[in-house]
């Protein structure tokens, strides 16, 4: 019987870990993220970052992106395209070097910073007044906590799965 119970309440804990991790993602940050989507204004604040938006001089290597990253260049190639084509960032080839491709980011893609870290400043700050800076942090701390012990439990999975199949006579 204790069984029976702690099975059900794991599996209602999986429940409510799930809803929470999809609601998380789900459409009110749609609303947050009108001008620019979440995923482009994720790689310009990183480019932005590493760059520094006020200074449209700075130019970053492909190469540099995909290791800061940790995404193969194809995949970084993919998404600076993307960011070209909406008019972020500017995609050049250096001439002094053969294999050198960078980029920098446009007065486009500066401006559509400045106006999502507006918006995100005020919604971050209503969050914190309302539940406070030092249970914000906590919560953020557990969550990230929660991720990596997801991440490493689904790989732990995925790893018994693959010496499953490997075990199977063929």
């Amino acid at each position: 019987m204790a069984e029976t119970i702690k099975e059900k309440d794991m599996l209602e804990l999986g429940d409510r870990i799930i809803r929470t991790r999809y609601s998380m993602d789900a459409d009110h940050l749609n609303l947050v993220f009108k001008d620019i989507s979440m995923s482009d204004y994720m790689i310009l604040a990183k480019l932005g970052h590493r760059m520094g938006f006020n200074n449209p001089e700075t130019r970053v290597y492909l190469s540099e992106i995909s290791k800061e990253l940790d995404r193969p260049i194809n995949q970084v190639s993919q998404m600076v395209q993307n960011l070209q084509d909406k008019g972020y960032v500017y995609w050049e080839h250096d001439p002094e070097q053969r294999s050198g491709t960078y980029i920098y980011i446009s007065e486009t893609g500066r401006e559509a910073m400045v106006r999502q870290q507006e918006i995100l400043r005020k919604y971050c700050g209503n969050i914190v007044e309302r539940i406070g800076r030092d249970n914000v942090v906590k919560i953020l701390d557990m969550m990230h906590k929660l991720e990596t012990v997801m991440e490493d439990e689904a790989k732990k999975l995925s790893d018994e799965d693959l010496s499953m199949e490997n075990a199977l006579p063929a």
